[in-house]
């Protein structure tokens, strides 16, 4: 039988919600899990799924319902693997997600800049891939290095128990230990080296080929 929880432990305003005070709208990051709708911030204009439709079948969202629900996967269901097997640290992860799966880095975007009212990005922990948008808004919309590394930080508490769950049942404690790390600067580098190689989140942006009307709508 399965239980339905009645909050969702890693939802927040995405950069913290002193980031975002003065926008006409608010973007809220998020995990799935099975809980009910009053879970979730009402009014929702869309809620923007980022996981894979393997993951959407197993776990439909509490919301899938709902006019608000777009399915968007970050990962390109193109794309044989999700990251380089060389990459193995989450911040080599990370910035080849930035160019491997860039088509649906920009595809949240845009919907994001497209929806009129307050949006929800969400993922299966909320951190990995709904960390990298997160990030990318955050940077966009001018936090500094510190409050991006922060709000990424910050699913180290809310996924305390479910990591816990986790790590209990891992036949593979090094691979477990490497996916659930949650520091600042594992999102630091990654928007560094966005930084460095583009000149900035925007500039991505246009690379991925987001139009500076959408840029600046977000």
């Amino acid at each position: 039988m399965t239980t339905t929880s009645s909050a969702l432990t890693n939802l927040r305003p995405v950069g913290g919600p002193a980031l975002q005070a003065s926008r006409r709208r608010t973007v809220y990051r998020a995990n799935t899990e099975q809980v009910g709708p009053d879970a979730y911030p009402p009014g929702l204009a869309a809620v923007v799924d980022l996981r894979r439709e393997d993951e959407t079948t197993a776990l439909p969202h509490p919301l899938a319902d709902t006019d608000a629900y777009r399915s968007v996967p970050l990962f390109d269901p193109s794309s044989p693997v999700e990251a380089d097997p060389a990459a193995v640290q989450l911040e080599e992860q990370y910035t080849d997600w930035l160019d491997r799966h860039r088509p649906g880095i920009a595809s949240a975007l845009r919907t994001i800049a497209a929806t009129d009212g307050d949006v929800l990005v969400c993922c299966s922990a909320g951190k990995d891939r709904t960390g990298i948008v997160s990030a990318l808004l955050a940077r966009h919309w001018g936090a500094d290095l510190d409050a991006v590394g922060a709000d990424y930080a910050a699913s180290a508490d809310g996924l305390a128990e479910r990591f816990a769950a986790e790590r209990a049942a891992s036949r593979d404690p090094e691979a477990t230990a490497i996916a659930q790390r949650c520091v600042p600067e594992i999102m630091t580098t990654v928007i560094e080296h966005v930084e460095r190689r583009w000149g900035s989140v925007d500039a991505y942006l246009r690379s991925a080929g987001l139009r500076d009307e959408e840029i600046a709508a977000l």
